[in-house]
């Protein structure tokens, strides 16, 4: 999200103040004693203003376009983008919506160019307050931001329909917070700078409960894993298995929450741009999910995913 935060905002300020230097003009149709007239005029570098003036400058409704084809249409209050308006991006970005003093500020739709788009609010060219970002692929995160980056409570939406409920910041998950999955199961643990940090809980929706102890973003060999009916198996999650391999109704109890977890736990793995590991998980949760169940369809997507961030480590 970072990356969309910034983009919006760089490009807010290398356009943002229209008649801030001196420019030479082909024709100004209002001078700056006249009080109110409406025109039109040319710049030497290919700019123009097209509207209502006050004492020579831009005020009230206009357009102007860019020498490089950007465009803005909306209000204007003393040569500057202020009230309500439309800036047309070069890159075919799009912000529709409140300024103030030449700058973003106030409720507002950014649509980037790519598809992405976030729609809230703006302070001073940035994201801030309370806002709703949807990225090209479908992911959607839904909360508080600060300095235009997801910080404080929010809701993040992945495409699996998995959702993030928590704290945030600086555009990571930070804090406390779970994550909840369409099953019903769900996680509760805390982040650090995006990665899940000390001891984590998933719950499952049969009663069972799989706790273990994360470092930075990995798992650690420290773990339990409690039975409803409140019987542990101390060790990792291939220890449950081997303990429980010799009871086939047992086994076949946990095996939906066996395939959860690996895929859960390759998730964050991935996030942590630990790939290897990733994988590894991926196929652990492959091979404990029914094939013709909706996560099985996402564990695949996650495996070609995986796989081409490890050809590009590799060169291939």
């Amino acid at each position: 999200m970072s990356n969309y935060s910034t983009q919006a905002s760089s490009d807010i300020l290398n356009s943002s103040i229209i008649f801030s230097s001196e420019v030479s003009i082909f024709n100004a149709p209002c001078g700056k004693r006249k009080k109110f007239c409406k025109g039109t005029v040319n710049f030497k570098d290919g700019s123009f203003y097209k509207g209502e003036f006050r004492y020579g400058e831009p005020h009230g409704n206009g357009f102007y376009q860019w020498a490089d084809g950007e465009t803005y249409k909306g209000e204007f209050v003393n040569g500057l983008r202020h009230g309500e308006g439309k800036h047309v991006f070069n890159n075919n970005d799009e912000y529709s919506g409140e300024w103030e003093y030449g700058m973003m500020h106030g409720e507002g739709l950014y649509v980037w160019g790519n598809g992405g788009q976030y729609k809230g609010e703006f302070v001073e060219g940035l994201m801030q307050g309370k806002g709703t970002i949807i990225l090209p692929d479908g992911e959607i995160y839904k909360g508080e931001w600060k300095n235009g980056l997801a910080d404080g409570k929010g809701t993040y939406t992945r495409i699996d329909g998995s959702k993030y409920e928590g704290k945030s910041k600086k555009g990571e998950r930070h804090g406390s917070g779970r994550i909840v999955w369409k099953t019903g199961d769900y996680f509760i643990g805390k982040w650090k700078k995006g990665k899940i940090n000390k001891t984590g809980t998933f719950h499952y929706n049969n009663g069972d409960q799989f706790t273990s102890i994360w470092d930075e973003g990995e798992m650690t060999g420290k773990a339990t894993y409690k039975f409803q009916d409140g019987k542990e198996v101390k060790g990792d999650l291939k220890e449950v298995e081997r303990q429980v391999k010799g009871n086939e109704e047992k086994m076949d109890e946990i095996m939906p929450n066996l395939g959860l977890t690996w895929y859960a736990i390759a998730l964050e793995y991935k996030t942590a741009k630990r790939y290897d590991l990733a994988m590894e998980n991926l196929k652990l949760s492959q091979k404990y999910t029914p094939a013709s169940s909706d996560l099985n369809k996402l564990v695949h997507q996650q495996i070609e995913i995986v796989q081409k961030k490890l050809d590009e480590i590799e060169g291939l």
